[in-house]
């Protein structure tokens, strides 16, 4: 990691911590992270300082399953590697590299990892309307995670 000193404006993803959600059960903290590259300005925040977006990759096992959330923020996903069944609304696809995905505000959305390969994608939040608070709210989970799939990521 670098310290303030040495932010710019530019930064490889090595560089900055990979994290989940504190209050994310442990089932589901161990199938998804991601990281912010760009955005934030916390103590120790090792990425470029942006108040008024984010953006970061996300990664999701195989097989994992993101369970429904929503945040006040829109988002933009790209799928880099991997292959997930992706809900966005009411509409369910197959997402897979070099496509699209575009989330608007607090609509829910989910994401179930249905390859072999790790499910990889760079996401991008922003402020609309300069109205940086979106950035800085909590992610809502809308459903459980399957008592299947933390049964089977539960340690032994």
């Amino acid at each position: 990691m670098r310290d303030k000193s040495e932010l710019s404006s530019h930064v490889t993803v090595d560089q900055v911590a990979w994290t989940s959600a504190p209050h994310y059960p442990e089932a589901l903290k161990r199938v998804v992270r991601w990281n912010t590259l760009i955005g934030g300005a916390q103590d120790g925040f090792a990425g470029v300082p942006e108040k008024d977006v984010r953006m970061g990759v996300l990664e999701l096992q195989p097989g994992g399953f993101y369970p429904a959330h929503a945040h006040p923020a829109p988002e933009i996903y790209y799928v880099m590697g991997g292959r997930a069944e992706w809900t966005v609304g009411n509409e369910t696809f197959i997402a897979q590299p070099g496509m699209a995905v575009y989330h608007a505000p607090n609509v829910l959305h989910r994401m179930v990892n249905t390859g072999t390969e790790l499910l990889r994608t760079v996401w991008f939040w922003w402020a609309p309307d300069g109205r940086g608070d979106v950035l800085q709210a909590d992610i809502d989970l809308l459903e459980p995670m399957p008592q299947a799939l933390a049964l089977r990521d539960a340690p032994t």
